[in-house]
């Protein structure tokens, strides 16, 4: 089982729980342009005892016009990280985890919670949530270990990705936004939904990260056409994520994004990335494609509090499931 419990930058000894630094979205371009494409606010929070370094929790907030705690879109979760001091007794990081989160759970009841926001792989205790009035749910994604292990990939896989190279088609690893964003269109417009960045959102978040933290993939066909491609975006020595992909219908069975991850994995790695979060398992058929890679499965937090507009989104689940039972 993948552990999402990154060491990064502390002191051995140390358990920790989380991301923070390891993650892309801790970058300061990243913070940024969710600044300026959003219209919010971000903050650098950080919450111990007051007495010593250690506990500490690290993370980003974002906030609306209100002061209120919000996700941006485009963001999976918040990056956020638990480092406790140098123990391995349980019951001291359970009191440890449980006194500086109630620290951060303090804070988000002052400021205010809008919506839901999201927690990173290796938050599993919602306990504490709940307790204090918070609705807790649960997402899915995959993530592994670089360099990826082709011997676990499914047997399907393989043979598309000899399909794709048979048929001649090409890979770039690009800047070219434009070609990009052509490959993301493909898709938004079959599953009739937006990535809600275009292609100059795009080319602004590629100049707030720089090259070191934003790739861009294009498969080119025969004709030189643009068919399949995405964005990644990398934090050296921790993670890189899986940000945008898209591809045209026609060629997907040809086994375009086979052939396309097959070389995404490897220059992650070479780009100097520890981990790699595939970007969410939560659409069953979207999962169970990405589930052939071999990668494990990992949970992570969804935490909203329980007020009228939860009341009223509940309400609202209740009359569709009615609604559907009929």
């Amino acid at each position: 089982m993948f552990n999402p419990n990154i060491q990064f930058d502390v002191p051995e000894d140390h358990v920790v729980i989380g991301d923070g630094p390891a993650s892309p979205f801790y970058l300061d371009g990243w913070l940024k342009w969710n600044e300026v494409m959003w219209n919010v606010k971000s903050e650098r929070v950080l919450y111990t005892d007051g007495k010593s370094e250690y506990p500490r929790l690290e993370g980003v907030l974002y906030t609306d016009k209100k002061g209120r705690v919000v996700m941006p879109p485009r963001n999976p979760h918040l990056p956020f990280r638990f480092v406790s001091t140098n123990t391995s007794k349980h019951n001291k990081l359970y009191l440890q985890y449980l006194d500086i989160m109630n620290l951060f759970i303090i804070d988000l009841k002052h400021r205010g919670v809008f919506g839901n926001i999201c927690l990173p792989p290796g938050f599993i205790d919602a306990r504490l949530f709940q307790w204090n009035c918070y609705d807790v749910g649960v997402k899915y994604t995959f993530m592994i270990e670089l360099p990826y292990d082709t011997d676990v990939m499914d047997k399907k896989i393989r043979n598309k990705i000899k399909k794709a190279s048979a048929l001649g088609y090409t890979i770039e690893e690009t800047c070219n936004w434009r070609d990009v964003y052509e490959c993301l269109k493909f898709t938004e417009e079959f599953k009739g939904f937006s990535h809600m960045t275009n292609q100059d959102s795009i080319l602004l978040c590629s100049k707030y990260l720089g090259s070191d933290n934003i790739v861009g993939h294009v498969v080119y066909s025969k004709k030189n056409e643009p068919i399949a491609g995405g964005i990644r975006l990398i934090c050296k020595n921790g993670i890189a994520y899986g940000w945008s992909q898209g591809a045209s219908r026609e060629h997907l069975l040809n086994g375009v994004n086979q052939f396309l991850y097959v070389k995404i994995l490897d220059d992650l790695y070479k780009r100097g990335a520890k981990y790699f979060d595939w970007g969410g398992a939560n659409i069953s058929n979207v999962a169970l494609a990405k589930s052939s890679w071999g990668m494990p499965l990992v949970p992570y937090l969804t935490i909203r509090p329980k007020n009228l507009r939860y009341l009223g989104s509940v309400c609202k689940s209740y009359l569709k499931a009615k609604i559907l039972r009929k």
